[in-house]
């Protein structure tokens, strides 16, 4: 081989060298440019991970018990008689506080079924003052709600709500409205008023 040739091979491998470090270098260049990129999705990937996996607000559990009734018609008697329409409504207006409690979204009801037979015989609620409260940590309430409805007459009938911390086993709220009146409808309507107004929890101001 001449020595002209071997000059142009020596030439044509440098060449090729640089050509290469060449391609190497702007590989390298166009990865540390698509780097921070690939952090950053990473990164927000990873946040919208924890945010999701956070534990969203816990709704209280709360027991609503069966709610009572005095009649004072019946005072004095040996062993009172209720009138059936009084006694269905107790459930119609219990119930109806359940429903909005669950629909309202910030509650979470908890079902006493299995423990029907222990708070039929603990009650009434309004006169032992907070008896209620070990049934209801035995349904992992956190919360209590007993009812108490006191007729003087078919025109005059107060209800009133109790609002009971489990835990610390202290009353948080008591809430009372008068019905003029003795109907669902009118029942139903002092239930609503006191969820409204005293119960219902309070959305911030705008």
């Amino acid at each position: 081989m001449s020595f002209a040739a071997i000059g142009l091979a020596i030439r044509g491998w440098r060449i090729a060298r640089n050509t290469m470090a060449a391609g190497m270098a702007a590989r390298s260049n166009c990865e540390a440019t698509r780097l921070p990129s690939k952090m950053t999705f990473r990164c927000l990937f990873t946040m919208l991970a924890v945010v999701l996996a956070a534990p969203a607000f816990a709704a209280p559990k709360t027991a609503v018990f069966p709610f009572d009734l005095h009649d004072t018609s019946q005072d004095g008697e040996l062993v009172p008689v209720l009138n059936p329409e009084d006694v269905r409504r107790l459930k119609v207006v219990a119930d109806e506080l359940k429903s909005l409690m669950s629909k309202d979204g910030r509650f979470e009801v908890v079902d006493l079924t299995p423990l029907a037979a222990e708070i039929d015989k603990a009650s009434p609620y309004n006169q032992c003052d907070g008896c209620e409260v070990p049934i209801a940590a035995k349904a992992g309430a956190d919360l209590v709600v007993t009812g108490f409805v006191d007729k003087f007459s078919d025109s005059l009938i107060s209800l009133q709500l109790f609002v009971r911390d489990v835990k610390k086993s202290e009353l948080k709220q008591s809430m009372s409205v008068a019905i003029i009146g003795n109907t669902d409808e009118l029942w139903l309507h002092g239930l609503s008023w006191l969820w409204r107004n005293k119960l219902k929890p309070q959305d911030p101001p705008k």
